[in-house]
């Protein structure tokens, strides 16, 4: 049983890789760097969304942990300068589950952004990797057909 690689060492295969190839979808050297450049376009694209992204993520948790400090050392001033043990313990508890609340908002805000920026940047390599199936379905399809009309010239 042949291999379905066999076709790819015959020369009618590998004459669609000549730079005077005009046959659509990836035949031609044209055409393949085209594909490269529209790859290597999607991952920079992917790249620059993740890099944003880091970026936004580093000062938003800046900024939280900013917020948490500032809210620490307030409470520690509130329970300090509070009244009796009691008042001091209940405000303390207070403050802290505020606190609490703030922070674990915080991290689903980062979680979020996470998570957008991944969806976007997977879209965008999503969208190449069908788009480089296809530029290689529409090749093989040219190839066979080339394959059958070379066939049926040899053969008349």
């Amino acid at each position: 049983m042949p291999s379905p690689f066999d076709n790819w060492l015959k020369p009618e295969f590998l004459s669609n890789f000549s730079p005077t190839s005009s046959a659509s979808g990836m035949g031609g050297v044209k055409s393949l760097m085209e594909s490269g450049r529209k790859s290597i376009q999607a991952c920079a694209e992917a790249q620059q969304i993740a890099m944003e992204s880091m970026q936004t993520i580093i000062q938003r948790q800046t900024e939280i942990l900013s917020q948490i400090a500032q809210e620490n050392s307030a409470i520690a001033q509130e329970i300090i300068n509070e009244g009796t043990p009691e008042e001091k313990i209940a405000r303390g508890a207070e403050l802290i589950r505020s606190a609490y609340e703030k922070t674990v908002s915080g991290m689903q805000e980062v979680g979020d952004i996470c998570n957008k920026s991944t969806k976007e940047a997977c879209d965008i390599i999503n969208r190449r990797v069908t788009a480089c199936l296809d530029e290689v379905q529409c090749t093989a399809k040219d190839s066979a057909g080339k394959t059958k009309k070379a066939a049926g010239k040899k053969s008349a």
